[in-house]
Order: structure tokens, then C-alpha cells, then sequence
């Protein structure tokens, strides 16, 4: 038999097809220079506009001129700047591309001439910034430009300059450590991710990559830890990821995110004199992402900071709850 372990599972024909389709369009929508032509034809723009070479330098768009001979990576001049012929002839703004002023499709366009990732993939297709009305150099500079990603401003959380109301929530009591730089939106929303519309890739397996404690696998699974294998929802089913105003990130205060699937035990309300219904449930379901050792997930120490000797009344199992 074929071991499948050995294959690793392909794309999403859904994922794939935007890329098959850049690939195929990037080799026919772009004049291609050879390096030597990168480097003399791009010196006669630096004729006049030597400082747009200098600001490169150091940068992912850094020209050939500038790289060592064997570097089989060219940037130059001629290669974005479309009309560059013209504008030898009569050096006007009219006679040469202005890319930032291009539309969101001609922007994804000129930069998939040598971009050809994922995430360029998106932007050509089925990205939410391109729907809506978003394109490359509204995120991204090229001169001038150290910051990571060639993001226009790497000093903040650039994406919260667009999304206010998702900035507001992480200035909340409980928050994820945005504010303070501990993480970036893009630690989370990677802009490589087709398959989701919000960019979260498979939200559950982001949060577990910080919070690895909390993924299991555990001999008692809590099932909303791990639905996200099945129909989405995990994490999120209680928390919110960006913040909020209850403990832990949580949805909702108290008991409430218990209660949205769970009730309270009858029993609870009547032995001991409702003693069990004046808790939280967090305050003796203490391994509530999963245990180990209980299936109710369980404090295992329940019995001595709650009820010392219950277990030996013989109304109580020796196993925490039995």
C-alpha cells in the first residue's frame, strides 16, 4: 500500500486556480529585461533621478547595479516603470507610469510581474482589500522604504489606520498585546491565506501557536477546543482574539460563556443548599480546555480546597465526578 503520510495534501482547487492563473497571465502580461539590460538602460534614468537609486539600497527592490554580478535577482528602473522609452525622449510626467496612481487591478498587475505568491495571487483575485477598492500601494511603498514587508508605516499596527473599530477593541481591559508591540496583526492574519476571508489562517491553529498549552491533545477533549476540525468555531466559540471588556478575552462576563451551552446541574441548586450554584463554573471546572485526568474536567484538587473529606462520605465516588 501507498503510505499517504509521504504525500503532503495539495491546494484547494479553489486555492490553486488563482495561482495556475497568475502564473499563466505573469508570463505574458510583462516585458522582460535581462540583466544587462536592467543595468544599462536603468543607468540612463539615474541620469536624473539618481536619488531613486539610493533609495533602494538595502531594500528588497535594491538595483542590479547596486547587488553582486552573481545575484540572479534584477531590479531596475525599466522593469516597473512602463513608458520609459517615451520619457527619454521628452522627460514629462505624462510619458511615464505613475504607479501609485494605477487602479487596484493595474497595480496587482504591474507587481505580479515578479511577485508571484500567494498573496499576490489574492490580490489579483479573491482578496478583500482588492474588493474593496484596495491595491498594492495603498498598504506598501517601494523608494524610501526600510520597513518590514514594505509597509508604509512599520512604527504601528499599519492595518489598524483602516480597521478603527477592530484598533478600539484591543484598547479594551482585556486585550491581546497589540498596543504595546508584544504582537503585529499580521502574527495572526497572514496575507498569504485564500481560504479565509478574514486572512485568519485556520483560526483555531493560529491561537494554538501561542497557546500551545491549551491544544491537547488531552484524554477528555472539551469538543469546542477542537471543532474547529469539523465546522469552524473553537477559540472564538468564547473568546474574542482581539479584546474585550470581560476577563480572558471572553465573549461574555461571568458564567455567560458557559451557560450558552450548558446549564446549570439541578443538583447543584439543591444539595448542599445551592452551595454548588454560588461558584463560578471556572472555580472547580478548572481544566476547561481539556484534562488528562477527569472527564468534567475538574480541579484536581477540588477535593481539598472545597470539600475536605467529601470523598469519604460515601455519598461521592472516589474519582472527582463520579
Amino acid at each position: 500500500m501507498i503510505n499517504k503520510r509521504r504525500f503532503p495534501k495539495l491546494p484547494h482547487k479553489a486555492i490553486l486556480a488563482p495561482i495556475l492563473t497568475l502564473l499563466l497571465i505573469s508570463g505574458v502580461s510583462a516585458q522582460y529585461y535581462d540583466n544587462q539590460d536592467l543595468v544599462k538602460k536603468s543607468s540612463d534614468c539615474l541620469t536624473c533621478h539618481d536619488d531613486k537609486a539610493a533609495s533602494l539600497k538595502g531594500t528588497a527592490h535594491q538595483m542590479k547595479s547596486d547587488v553582486s554580478p552573481k545575484s540572479s535577482i534584477g531590479v531596475g528602473c525599466i522593469g516597473c516603470h512602463d513608458g520609459w522609452e517615451k520619457h527619454l525622449d521628452n522627460p514629462s510626467a505624462e510619458t511615464i507610469t505613475n504607479i501609485s496612481g494605477l487602479t487596484p487591478d493595474k497595480q496587482a498587475e504591474l507587481c505580479r510581474r515578479c511577485h508571484a505568491t500567494v498573496h499576490q495571487a489574492g490580490m489579483a483575485s479573491a482578496d478583500p482589500h482588492l474588493r474593496a477598492g484596495l491595491g498594492c500601494f495603498d498598504c506598501h511603498s517601494i523608494h524610501d522604504n526600510h520597513n518590514r514587508g514594505l509597509v508604509k508605516d512599520d512604527n504601528e499596527n499599519f492595518c489598524a489606520s483602516c480597521h478603527t473599530n477592530v484598533a478600539r477593541e484591543f484598547k479594551q481591559r482585556s486585550s491581546h498585546p497589540l498596543v504595546s508591540g508584544n504582537i503585529r496583526c499580521t502574527d495572526c492574519h497572514k496575507m498569504s491565506d485564500l481560504k479565509d476571508p478574514t486572512l485568519a489562517v485556520g483560526m483555531d491553529w493560529t491561537c494554538q501557536s501561542c497557546h500551545g498549552d491549551k491544544a491537547g491533545p488531552f484524554l477528555y477533549e472539551h469538543p469546542v477546543v477542537y471543532k474547529h476540525a469539523v465546522n469552524g468555531g473553537g477559540c472564538t466559540e468564547c473568546h474574542n482574539p482581539h479584546g474585550s471588556p470581560n476577563d480572558r478575552l471572553l465573549t461574555q462576563p461571568d458564567n455567560g460563556a458557559c451557560l450558552q451551552c450548558h446549564g446549570v446541574p439541578p443538583q447543584h441548586r439543591t444539595m448542599h443548599s445551592g452551595l454548588g450554584s454560588r461558584f463560578a463554573c471556572v472555580f472547580c471546572h478548572t481544566e476547561i480546555h481539556g484534562s488528562n485526568s477527569n472527564k468534567d474536567f475538574l480541579d484536581p484538587d477540588l477535593g481539598v480546597k472545597l470539600f475536605p473529606n467529601c470523598f469519604q462520605s460515601d455519598c461521592h465516588g472516589t474519582e472527582l465526578g463520579q
